[in-house]
């Protein structure tokens, strides 16, 4: 029985070891991200107690080199485990796009959550100008309602 113990945690303790040798070097390569046309981008997902979906956006690009930010949203429900199904969000494909020819972007995206759960927004960001090539620039969040 002891054996049985000790071996379980010996693997636990290999796991989280093999887990956060792949983890960490992971987020520390995302911090050193360099862009052609970016200077910075976010966005963030809340949803209120009636299930307004919100998802703030900004991007800024180069002043002198972005030409353009292309904008698409998609939610997601989680069904179960890994499983995440598509959400209607009112738009073609349940994918929302907007674009400017401008170096700044900002926007407000709101949709009416039906159900509730766990929702997944996933933004991608097409940055382009004369830096070079374009920035696809790829992010999710993950709200409850």
């Amino acid at each position: 029985m002891k054996a049985i113990i000790k071996r379980s945690a010996v693997f636990a303790a290999a796991s989280l070891m093999l887990a956060m040798s792949v983890l960490v070097p992971i987020n520390k390569a995302s911090a050193a991200v360099t862009y052609n046309n970016t200077t910075t981008a976010s966005f963030c997902s809340s949803v209120n107690s009636s299930g307004l979906l919100s998802v703030n956006m900004s991007v800024v690009g180069m002043k002198t080199k972005t030409t353009r930010i292309a904008v698409e949203l998609y939610v997601e429900k989680n069904l179960v485990l890994w499983i995440w199904l598509r959400v209607n969000i009112g738009y073609p494909n349940n994918v929302w796009t907007d674009s400017v020819n401008n170096y700044y972007y900002s926007d407000l995206f709101s949709t009416q959550l039906q159900s509730t759960g766990t929702y997944r927004v996933t933004v991608t960001y097409t940055v382009s100008g004369l830096g070079g090539a374009d920035d696809i620039i790829t992010g999710t969040d993950t709200v409850t309602y």
